[in-house]
């Protein structure tokens, strides 16, 4: 809408120098008509009285002046004087007084009066003859404004007709001295056949109008642009809003639940973790996998919303079926998550909450940790102290470097499945340096997406000591998973 106001200024502007522009060179025509019908159209007869006694020429002088639209005054002159005048006959004036010393053959000038008329502007032309004779013409100001007026009437403040090194006249007929007159930033249009100039300036209501009309205009247009911006935004994230607003209403229908995913230690495959899942089953859609929604709701203002709903069914899980045997409960942390004002004091109070042999674990993922450092020390720090471990998760799949491990106090590596899928298969070299490496940072192992026995026995081969995936057991809801926990305090105590 900004862009549309600014562009509708410059048009507004545009149009109204336009404006005078035409009002200025139909002046610049008129007067070019007034100069050129009296130097063309009597340059024959005058030809022939040039140089010739004021007594013989007088009355022909007077005679050609009454044929000469706005002429005041036919003269003769010769060698620098002005000697005989259609108005006043014989008269002696040195032509300095019309025109300055130096001037062109065919000059004009604007003077601010005359010697036998004092007090009215004209504009006097001399037009050269043979020899040192030449013809004046005396232009009355009187009509000259008359022209300009025109100007005025088709919505100019002002019109001046102005003549560099001479003077300016305008539209009221007032001579301005050195061109010099009140008008503000005046479209100025050039004769190109005379050395004079119109000077044109928009009155204020044409300016209004102009202004007003091009806002009103251009403001339509930034309505429609901004309405069809708007449209265009609403279309490009209303999947993402409805899906937002999908999830809040699942959360208040019932309509999320968590499963959690055991974690076995390799050799004996007894349950000694869980990580926790969320699960979506809409009433109209079914089951909806967790890739469709937590990506959105991770950069939206529901991700608290989602991480408290999490947080408070585990407790309530923990609650109602308590584990036999030492648990720990696995939960992953979004990156805005450790932003939040108020999640370390969540996190704190589940802590708490948890039954003594129940202990709680984040799982975070590095390329988050790779790019907000010193916040997540900050969180690390804080429940570090509250007993909470943590794991990177998908480990080896972003950017991993021994920087990492050294800078955040990880209790657990978490090997990505596309790496377990290969440990059977000639890539079990990759994951026995991974274990090495977790070694000497004194960090366990957890093997995610382990499907098959074979890759069980790679991982037992190559010391792996925790794994999960559907070889040992699927993600079930907590009353199926109290069964499956047998006593074991493996991963729990280390």
């Amino acid at each position: 809408m900004l862009s549309a106001v600014i562009l509708g200024e410059h048009v507004a502007t545009r149009a109204i120098r336009e404006h005078e522009r035409l009002i200025g060179n139909d002046l610049v025509a008129s007067v070019d008509s007034v100069l050129v019908s009296a130097s063309a159209r009597s340059h024959a007869n005058v030809e022939a009285l040039a140089g010739l006694p004021c007594s013989e020429v007088e009355r022909n002088l007077a005679e050609l002046e009454t044929h000469l639209r706005y002429i005041r005054a036919v003269a003769l002159a010769e060698n620098g004087r002005v000697y005989c005048s259609s108005a006043l006959g014989s008269i002696d004036v040195p032509l300095s007084a019309y025109l300055k010393p130096g001037h062109s053959p065919q000059s004009i000038a604007l003077l601010a009066q005359t010697p036998f008329q004092p007090g009215i502007p004209v504009l006097v032309l001399l037009n050269p003859a043979s020899g040192n004779s030449g013809v004046l013409y005396v232009i009355e100001g009187d009509y000259l404004a008359d022209v300009l007026v025109h100007g005025i009437r088709y919505g100019a403040q002002s019109a001046v007709l102005t003549i560099e090194g001479s003077g300016a006249l305008d539209e009221q007929g007032r001579f301005h001295s050195g061109g010099v007159i009140d008008a503000v930033h005046p479209t100025e249009v050039t004769s190109k056949a005379w050395p004079f100039a119109i000077q044109v300036t928009s009155s204020p209501g044409l300016v209004a109008r102009k202004r007003w009309g091009y806002a009103l205009a251009f403001g339509a247009v930034g309505l429609l642009v901004d309405g069809l911006i708007a449209a265009l935004y609403l279309l490009a994230f209303a999947p993402r809003r409805l899906l937002l607003a999908a999830v809040r209403h699942g959360l208040r229908r019932g309509e999320f639940h968590v499963v959690y995913q055991p974690v076995v230690a390799v050799k004996s495959r007894s349950v000694v973790g869980v990580e926790v899942l969320l699960r979506w089953h809409h009433a109209k859609w079914g089951p909806i996998s967790p890739a469709a929604f937590m990506d959105e709701v991770e950069s939206s203002n529901m991700l608290a919303e989602v991480t408290r709903f999490v947080l408070q069914t585990v407790l309530a899980d923990m609650k109602a079926y308590p584990p036999s045997s030492p648990l720990r409960i696995a939960i992953n942390v979004a990156p805005r998550d450790l932003e939040r004002k108020g999640f370390v004091d969540e996190v704190v109070v589940a802590v708490k909450t948890l039954r003594p042999h129940v202990n709680l674990m984040r799982e975070l993922t590095e390329r988050f940790l790779l790019s907000d450092g010193a916040r997540t020390s900050a969180t690390f720090a804080a429940l570090k102290a509250e007993g909470v471990k943590f794991a990177i998760d998908d480990f080896g799949t972003q950017h991993s470097n021994l920087d990492l491990l050294r800078r955040f106090p990880f209790d657990y590596v978490k090997i990505d499945r596309q790496f377990v899928n290969q440990v059977d298969t000639g890539g079990a070299g990759l994951i026995s340096g991974i274990v090495a490496l977790a070694r000497h940072f004194g960090l366990e192992v957890i093997a995610e997406g382990v499907e098959t026995q074979s890759q069980h026995d790679g991982l037992l081969e190559v010391g792996v000591p925790y794994a999960q995936g559907y070889l040992y057991q699927r993600p079930v809801v907590a009353s199926m998973l109290a069964a499956s926990i047998h006593p074991s305090t493996a991963m729990a105590n280390d």
